[in-house]
């Protein structure tokens, strides 16, 4: 079971709220609404310690737990306003574990596991709308016994939803809710309705404009009704569906008609995640010419023009003079969202990449930097824009895989389409870092960039994979190498309740425990180090860090830790990070060592890492995606405070994929 442990305990100050336990319930519901999960937990756990049990406060930790992947969790904080002396059985309640269920059966590693979640989850649908003759828990109970196989009775159900919401859209006298507009979509979907279903979903798509996440969960869930039906008209036997089969199912479906998907996808249009890259305007005196200010207006028109096509809502770059800033102006004039990743602190990067180029280009940049939604900087510290200063080009390719990275989760999470797009003069890169390299990792990795020629090379370009390589480490004279590394804190959890007669048991068999384990991976860390109740770890790859982590966590978890001598109780937390780091062998200690910035924020982040969960950083999420790594999954938490003043960071909870996600 995955714990949270008390704002104490982890080492922070819980929010300052006044004494009314509605003002908790409503900041841990905005919290939830927001999607800063973390937050909402920390707000609920405190709202909870100082006043006691509350049914909203639960519930909104309840949601908030599940969200983060935490559904044991969530389910015994449920279980625990059903066991209350006294407790009624209320609709909020029996459908947060209704989709706790669903949750449990969506990730079930076996049919017989799937089954019994799914079961369960219908029975407390089920529950909830016999109390409550209400079009939430219905379409649910709906979708979960058309997932069991019970089709005639889900059609029965989708009736009963379908009544409910024509009543009480006739009883609207304003603009009609969404979900409502939905819902009924949906119960027609279940009754093959499909022209009027559409009809409903596009109304509710207009209802949703820009609320991408919600508009494609609507979408999948019609996909896989579609799916329930389609199976059982196929082999005329009744099933219950795993996830699997599901969206096997529905990828023969696409496109074949009124009794398949295509009636959905035309129902929803969605836009596009773009990720940028390109050259920046000629500095003065440059030998050959490349990008020239009298370009501009050609390539602003071909950008436009491209970018019109493909209909971004979100856009990721770097903020250089030239092309990039153009492509954030033009996304900013279609109304899209801009999201920056600078290689370095904003006021070296401005000195570097737009200052060389006049006051104009000065004011545009000041003008993106602050209407941009995000603005990552991947490296804090200051180095020499120069090819010599290996620092600055492991800077620039770091920067640029997070590029890749965010641009790869943004699509993944609301389901978009991703485009790659450049402005490239096509001639190969003589150093990494740079568009050209940039280009070549995309197209190496099947992203398949769409090119924007400039320059008088255009006409003679190289094909992107004769870029150069993507290694930018270069070791010094005196062996120091600057080079991106993963990076794996681990910290006990109940350290403090170990007694120092229990001390000889920790070291033999929970420590012992670890080393077996780390020794037993296929790659060993290049640095480790241990005292007392922290592990860290520098692994070279990111595949062996989170294989570390995810191994670290299971041991502890399933260990009988009493039957060892030592707290029944003891847990792990791990985070993750990955970033730039100077490699060396250390002349004092006699052996590898690192030392750079990121290891420092990788230590920050773990004490507000959940007991029995591996946290990752932004960037470890980031450079994962940008290397396709599909053996693991991962999930936004929200942002929340770390151990450095004024600092907050983006978390994503690591685990595996399971199979069909």
């Amino acid at each position: 079971m995955i714990t949270y442990e008390s704002s104490d305990e982890a080492g922070r100050t819980p929010p300052p709220f006044s004494q009314d336990v509605a003002e908790y319930g409503q900041s841990a519901k905005q919290a939830v609404s927001a999607g800063q999960l973390l937050t909402a937990i920390e707000v609920a756990r405190d709202g909870l310690a100082r006043f006691g049990s509350d049914r909203m406060l639960q519930q909104q930790l309840a949601l908030a737990l599940a969200q983060t992947g935490a559904l044991d969790a969530a389910r015994e904080e449920l279980g625990k306003l059903l066991r209350e002396p006294g407790a009624e059985k209320d609709e909020e309640t029996l459908c947060l574990l209704g989709r706790v269920h669903k949750e449990l059966w969506r990730r079930a590693g076996d049919p017989a596991s799937g089954l019994e979640q799914l079961r369960q989850s219908c029975k407390y649908y089920g529950d909830a709308f016999a109390l409550k003759e209400s079009y939430y828990p219905g379409i649910n109970l709906a979708f979960t016994l058309a997932a069991l196989g019970e089709l005639e009775k889900a059609k029965e159900c989708a009736r009963k939803v379908e009544k409910f919401c024509r009543i009480e859209l006739g009883h609207k006298l304003v603009k009609p809710d969404g979900w409502l507009l939905a819902t009924l979509a949906e119960a027609l979907t279940h009754q093959g309705a499909t022209t009027v279903a559409g009809k409903y979903y596009l109304e509710a798509t207009k209802v949703f404009p820009g609320r991408w996440r919600d508009l494609a969960s609507m979408r999948q869930q019609a996909h896989e009704i579609v799916g329930f039906y389609a199976h059982q008209r196929n082999d005329g036997r009744r099933h219950w569906y795993d996830l699997a089969s599901i969206r096997e199912r529905v990828r023969g479906l696409v496109g074949s008609g009124e009794q398949g998907t295509g009636w959905i996808d035309r129902c929803f249009e969605f836009p596009s995640v773009v990720m940028f890259t390109g050259h920046m305007i000629d500095q003065p005196g440059r030998a050959t010419p490349r990008f020239s200010a009298e370009r501009e207006p050609a390539v602003r028109a071909a950008l436009m023009a491209h970018l019109k096509k493909i209909k971004p809502s979100f856009g990721y770059s770097s903020a250089a003079c030239g092309a990039d800033l153009i492509f954030c102006e033009c996304l900013l004039e279609l109304g899209a969202a801009v999201h920056l990743v600078l290689p370095c602190p904003i006021d070296t990067f401005k000195r570097q990449s737009v200052s060389f180029a006049g006051p104009e280009w000065e004011r545009r940049f000041h003008t993106v930097v602050g209407m941009a939604s995000t603005c990552l900087i991947a490296s804090p510290a200051d180095f020499d824009a120069t090819e010599a200063d290996p620092a600055a080009m492991t800077g620039l390719v770091y920067a640029n895989r997070i590029l890749t990275g965010l641009a790869v989760l943004q699509a993944q999470a609301l389901d978009l389409e991703l485009e790659a797009l450049a402005v490239w003069d096509g001639v190969p890169a003589a150093f990494p870092g740079g568009t050209a390299s940039l280009v070549a990792e995309w197209t190496r990795r099947k992203l398949t960039p769409h090119i924007l020629p400039i320059g008088s090379a255009a006409a003679t370009a190289a094909t992107p994979s004769e870029s150069v390589g993507e290694n930018p480490t270069r070791p010094t004279a005196d062996g120091i190498s600057h080079d991106i590394r993963a990076m794996l804190f681990a910290e006990v959890v109940n350290y403090k309740k170990i007694t120092d007669r229990q001390m000889p048991a920790f070291i033999r068999e929970f420590k012992g425990a670890l080393a077996a384990a780390v020794g037993a991976l296929p790659h060993a860390p290049l640095v480790a180090e241990s005292w007392g109740r922290s592990l860290s770890l520098v692994f070279a790859q990111l595949p062996d860090a989170a294989n570390c982590a995810l191994a670290l966590r299971d041991l502890v978890a399933r260990t009988p830790w009493a039957e060892c001598g030592l707290p029944e109780d003891l847990g792990i937390r791990i985070v993750l990070h990955a970033g730039p780091v100077f490699a060396f062998h250390d002349p004092v200690l006699g052996r590898e060592s690192c030392v750079g910035a990121h290891l420092n924020h990788a230590a920050r982040l773990g004490p507000i890492t959940a007991a029995g969960q591996v946290y990752v950083s932004q960037e470890f999420a980031a450079l994962c995606c940008a290397e396709d790594l599909v053996a693991v999954s991962f999930e936004f938490l929200g942002r929340l405070r770390t151990a450095r003043l004024f600092e907050d960071a983006p978390l994503y909870r690591l685990d595996r994929r399971t199979k069909g996600a």
